[in-house]
C-alpha cells in the first residue's frame, strides 16, 4: 500500500491542462500503474472499474453503490486525457440504461457459502486485467477536524482484512486507487498484489512515484517530516 498527497490546484490545473478533469486524471493514473503491473489486456488496454454512489436521501442500504467499467489505452493517458474524460462519460451513461447484473446478488453475500462468495469475488472485481479507480470527490470539511482543528494532512485507504495470497492468485492480484479531496490537498491511496511480481510497499511507492512524473506532477509522501516525491523520484 502507498499513498501520497497532490497540491489540489496543481492537480486540477494538470487536468484542465490535458483535457480531463480530477476523474480522468484519476482513471488515468490507475491505468498507467496497471500498465506496469501488466494488468493489461493483450492489445495493451486497461480496464478500470469505477464504483458509482447511488444513495439518495433516507436511503439505509448496507451497500448503495454500483461500478462501471472503462477501456482505456494508457500510453496516451500522460498527454491526452479527453478520451478517457469520454469513455467514462458514455460509460455512466450506459449505467443507466443498462444496470450492471454483477451486483444483483451482494445483498445475499451474508446467506452465501464461502466458496461462492470467493467466486463471486473473482467475478467482481473482473479478473486479472481489471483495476479499480475510486474518485470520492471533494470531502466534508468536517472529515478533517477530528478534535475540531484542521489536520496537516488527510488521506484514506481501502483495506482488505483477512485476504490471503491464495486468493489473490485466485482472482488474478489486485490494483485499486482511492482518491478525495481535503483541506487544498488530494490524496491518492493504492493497494496493489500481483502474482509473479515482487511486491511491497517500497516497490509500489517507486511505481508511483514514476507514474506522476510522467503527468508532470509533484507530490509528498508521509506525515510529520514529508519528503517530495513525483519528478525527482
Amino acid at each position: 500500500m502507498a499513498t501520497i498527497l497532490v497540491d489540489a490546484d496543481e492537480w486540477d490545473a494538470r487536468a484542465h491542462a490535458l483535457g480531463g478533469t480530477s476523474n480522468a486524471l484519476l482513471a488515468g493514473l490507475a491505468a498507467l500503474l496497471a500498465q506496469r503491473a501488466g494488468r493489461v489486456t493483450a492489445e495493451g488496454f486497461a480496464t478500470l472499474a469505477l464504483p458509482v454512489n447511488e444513495r439518495s436521501p433516507g436511503d439505509t442500504r448496507a451497500n448503495a453503490i454500483t461500478a462501471v467499467d472503462v477501456t482505456v489505452d494508457p500510453a496516451a493517458a500522460t498527454t491526452d486525457l479527453r478520451n478517457i474524460r469520454a469513455a467514462l462519460k458514455q460509460a455512466l451513461i450506459r449505467r443507466q440504461e443498462i444496470p450492471d447484473e454483477r451486483w444483483a446478488l451482494l445483498p445475499l453475500s451474508p446467506l452465501l457459502p464461502q466458496w461462492l462468495i470467493r467466486r463471486m469475488a473473482g467475478v467482481a472485481l473482473g479478473g486479472a486485467t481489471t483495476s479499480g479507480s475510486s474518485n470520492l470527490g471533494a470531502l466534508n470539511p468536517a472529515a478533517n477536524r477530528p478534535d475540531g482543528t484542521d489536520a496537516d494532512h488527510f488521506a484514506m485507504r481501502t483495506l482488505y482484512p483477512g485476504v490471503t495470497q491464495a486468493t489473490m492468485h485466485h482472482t488474478g492480484g489486485l490494483l485499486g486507487l482511492l482518491s478525495g479531496t481535503v483541506h487544498g490537498e488530494v490524496f491518492v491511496s493504492v493497494f496493489a498484489y500481483q502474482p509473479g511480481r515482487s511486491n511491497s510497499n517500497d516497490d509500489l511507492r517507486r511505481d508511483l512515484s514514476s507514474a506522476l512524473s510522467e503527468f508532470s506532477l509533484t507530490a509528498t509522501t508521509g506525515w510529520g517530516c514529508p519528503r517530495p516525491v513525483g519528478a525527482a523520484g
